[in-house]
């Protein structure tokens, strides 16, 4: 369980596992991703259940950032300032230290998202399943892709391998035919293989900044599906809570 812990440790604020002996289980267990966003995505869950309860939805995002902190934002932005450079900008505007219009852009769409999709969601389930997708689309940069240069990525895997992705997908796959969220998965799937093509096109591979990136990205538009299929729910996933 050391590695679970310490995925919980590097993924939330919450203060467990930061030791090095529980980091190192994680680097060597990188399965367990998908298995500690379904945790945070429960613990995301309990309060804006309640702060819906109380007509208090809004501050949802602000639950989330205390819960899973800001590094993976800070890779959004940074990966904003990347996306919308110029060709031969893009590698320098992912180093930039520096906030640009591109990094802001893309913070404040993931934050206006998130922020009506809280108030729509009613369903735990939706959460769970969408922090899940998120982490499972972070492990499964981190074990088919290469790093472009060293740091927290190249470092994270160093222990990467196949078998944790099969494992991991394995995890997903028993989650989405629990929740009969199969078909949304999927999609989240393609979006994580469109994901990697045009990273490493672009870039010939990933850094910290693109996998903290895909979190976000996954976690709205895995939101945003339950959103959408949510009238629907008994009907399109009948395994879920209607």
């Amino acid at each position: 369980m050391r590695f679970l812990l310490g995925a919980l440790g590097f993924f939330t604020t919450i203060p467990v596992g930061r030791d090095e002996r529980s980091f190192e289980s994680l680097r060597r267990n990188l399965w367990v991703l998908p298995l500690v966003g379904a945790v945070i995505g429960f613990l995301i869950g309990i309060p804006l259940l309640i702060l819906k309860d109380l007509d208090l939805p809004f501050l949802g995002v602000l639950v989330y950032l205390a819960i899973e902190g800001v590094n993976h934002v800070d890779g959004l932005a940074d990966f904003g300032d990347a996306f919308f450079a110029t060709k031969d900008r893009k590698l320098k505007a992912l180093k930039d230290l520096n906030l640009g219009v591109g990094g802001v852009l893309a913070v404040a769409l993931y934050i206006a998202i998130l922020t009506k999709e809280f108030e729509l969601i009613d369903n735990i389930v939706a959460l769970i399943d969408s922090q899940m997708m998120a982490k499972f689309g972070m492990l499964f940069l981190l074990t088919t892709t290469k790093p472009i240069w060293d740091g927290m990525a190249s470092y994270m895997m160093e222990f990467a391998r196949r078998r944790d992705l099969i494992v991991g997908a394995i995890l997903v796959t028993f989650v989405s035919l629990t929740f009969g969220a199969i078909f949304v998965n999927l999609a989240v799937v393609f979006l994580c293989f469109a994901y990697r093509f045009y990273v490493i096109r672009t870039f010939g591979g990933v850094n910290g900044d693109m996998i903290g990136a895909l979190n976000c990205i996954i976690f709205a538009f895995t939101l945003l599906l339950w959103v959408i299929f949510s009238p629907s729910a008994c009907i399109l996933f009948p395994l879920s809570a209607c």
